[in-house]
């Protein structure tokens, strides 16, 4: 990726979050959201605060245990630190080095084996996330009436066509045959429809069409090698599988509970299921990348306008939202100081490593 490119990616992200953020001042009083924090219940808020290193904790057990199963024992202690370099880099920095990339490098020079060290960071990341397209589809189980919102059902019917992708893709030996059929089908239907409106351009639009879709196929071709990697190894561990579901979930329990927990910080008082039935479908949202620094901005109009389905004020909504993300630039802060002392121990510095695409 050039650096012109990367930095007009960033500019845009940064108009992008900047323009939530102005959304999101619309929707309250800024009167209303300091008498908020004003009146701040002190030990909620120290719960709450409290839950974000046991959340960090559960992940770098998750991420233990995946490294043992491959014969890597790496101490915890080391494990929780890098955790919190690649916290530090996702969260606190517009840079083109993600933390996963950190923490897979910095994994891999400890085990010396920098392939499995990348699988093993993939295995956490993405059983989390396949855990959660399922919890987007049952999730609103605790409060059927979602199942009538589109707002609802667009995630739900996203999640499960990215299950039905994933299983292909994972299941298939050469997943890309019938897709490659269909889209040369498509192109050519399309093609010859511009032929007819005389359309001057159909050859570089098709061209244009077929290199964006050229880049896809090597995205859904990568995720094929790492999904095999991925199996292959689970394979190799009978029991691994059912400690990854059980720990994931053991962690969304506790992600309903952090939100639960920081709304009783600002006094808001509403029901937990309700909340555990909309949670998944934010984080599912949220997980677009369109704003910087752990989708500023983005993350918290998700929340403002998820919560609003379940009568949840928009105050009430942004005050909690700008608490989750004042944990997460402290656990950044926390990070930025970790990776000074680690830098300095192993003279690695991890603003070198490649950009990611």
């Amino acid at each position: 990726m050039s650096s012109t490119v990367s930095k007009k990616k960033l500019a845009l992200k940064v108009v992008v979050s900047l323009a939530f953020f102005s959304i999101l001042i619309s929707f309250v009083q800024g009167n209303e959201l300091a008498l908020m924090f004003s009146q701040i219940d002190w030990f909620y808020l120290l719960l709450s605060l409290a839950l974000s290193p046991v959340m960090i904790v559960v992940s770098c057990l998750k991420w233990k245990m995946i490294l043992d199963s491959g014969g890597s024992r790496v101490p915890f202690t080391t494990l929780f630190r890098i955790y919190l370099i690649g916290y530090f880099f996702s969260n606190m920095l517009p840079s083109t080095v993600g933390g996963d990339v950190v923490r897979s490098y910095y994994a891999g020079k400890l085990i010396n084996d920098q392939s499995y060290s990348a699988i093993a960071i993939f295995i956490e990341r993405f059983s989390g996330i396949f855990f959660l397209f399922f919890l987007v589809i049952l999730a609103p189980l605790l409060l059927p009436a979602l199942y009538q919102s589109p707002y609802v059902l667009v995630p739900i019917a996203g999640s499960f066509t990215l299950i039905v992708i994933t299983l292909w893709i994972g299941k298939v030996k050469d997943p890309y045959i019938l897709p490659n059929k269909v889209v040369a089908f498509a192109l050519k239907a399309f093609g010859k429809a511009l032929s007819l409106v005389s359309y001057k351009k159909t050859d570089h639009l098709l061209a244009t069409i077929n290199k964006q879709y050229a880049k896809f196929m090597t995205r859904v071709e990568s995720l094929h090698e790492k999904l095999n990697l991925a199996l292959g190894t689970i394979r190799k561990d009978k029991g691994l599988l059912l400690r990854l579901v059980l720990i994931t979930a053991l962690f969304y329990f506790l992600t309903w509970v952090n939100v639960y927990v920081a709304f009783m910080a600002f006094g808001v008082q509403h029901q937990f299921f309700h909340i555990c039935a909309l949670v998944p479908t934010i984080l599912f949202v949220a997980h677009f990348p369109v704003t910087i620094l752990g989708n500023l901005g983005f993350f918290e109009s998700v929340f403002v306008f998820y919560l609003l389905l379940i009568g949840i004020p928009a105050t009430a909504s942004l005050a909690m939202g700008l608490l989750l993300r004042m944990k997460m630039l402290l656990i950044g802060i926390v990070g930025f100081f970790v990776y000074m002392a680690y830098k300095q121990e192993t003279g690695d510095d991890a603003k070198d490593l490649p950009e990611r695409n």
